[in-house]
């Protein structure tokens, strides 16, 4: 008998009954360890399952976003041809009432004043569209105060009675003006009238306008009518700029 077995005998064990426990505990362990391991199959199945959900989700919200996008290009492309017609539409209205009230009542106007040298009578109608125009296609919408202060004082050497005439004709033309100036804004586009030129450019009529009575030769000093402008595209309108008068030149000027 060894020194070990002599030791269990003399603490009341049999070798037998430690094997018999050690092989309980490790089945014990082995058992749990299959416990686990199933639930771990379990769960990574569950899991599996639930991205697989997600994926499916994930491709169904995709292409649902995808057929959005493609409409909202769609729709925008449609918007953008239907405001590219109807800034075409809008830029022809502005440029017949540019000829059909706003220089006509700028002649009517002028009419009032007492008669002067040629050259005079073309640098005060010049600068009294001009100025109109300012206050007609500024940043605001147009003010009937404001127009009637211009006329009143365009005719002030012509007396009450011109000042009282041509102070009648700013609340229509302003009533044309900002209907223009609403249905333009309907568009739902940016939009401007742009009456920046830099400073002594060359006229260009690749670029501008040219003004009536100003001759092409001479550097372009301001803008009279401004350009109808959405961002993006060229101009619907081009600006109409001055330069000098023709009559300086000795060019006979043929008066609208």
């Amino acid at each position: 008998m060894t020194m070990h077995q002599a030791q269990a005998q003399h603490d009341g064990e049999q070798p037998q009954d430690v094997a018999g426990a050690m092989a309980q505990y490790l089945g014990d362990i082995g058992h749990r360890f299959g416990v686990y391991a199933d639930q771990l199959r379990r769960l990574s199945q569950q899991r599996q399952e639930e991205l697989s959900q997600l994926r499916n989700e994930l491709r169904a919200q995709d292409a649902r976003l995808n057929n959005l996008l493609q409409l909202h290009n769609q729709l925008r492309e449609e918007l953008s041809g239907a405001a590219e017609g109807r800034h075409h539409t809008l830029a022809a209205d502005f440029k017949d009432l540019m000829q059909q009230e706003v220089l006509r009542t700028c002649i009517t106007v002028e009419a009032c004043c007492p008669s002067t040298h040629e050259i005079d009578t073309q640098r005060r109608r010049v600068t009294l569209v001009r100025r109109l125009c300012r206050l007609l296609f500024g940043a605001l919408p147009a003010m009937n105060s404001e127009v009637r202060a211009l006329f009143r004082s365009t005719v002030a050497s012509a007396g009450p009675e011109a000042e009282k005439h041509v102070a009648s004709l700013a609340e229509p033309l302003c009533a044309k003006v900002n209907a223009l100036r609403a249905a333009i804004a309907e568009t739902g586009t940016a939009f401007r009238w742009d009456f920046e030129v830099p400073p002594g450019s060359v006229y260009s009529p690749e670029k501008y306008q040219l003004w009536q009575t100003a001759s092409a030769q001479g550097l372009v000093k301001y803008v009279v009518i401004p350009a109808y402008v959405v961002p993006g595209r060229p101009p619907y309108v081009q600006a109409t700029v001055f330069t000098a008068l023709l009559a300086q030149f000795g060019t006979p000027v043929q008066q609208p």
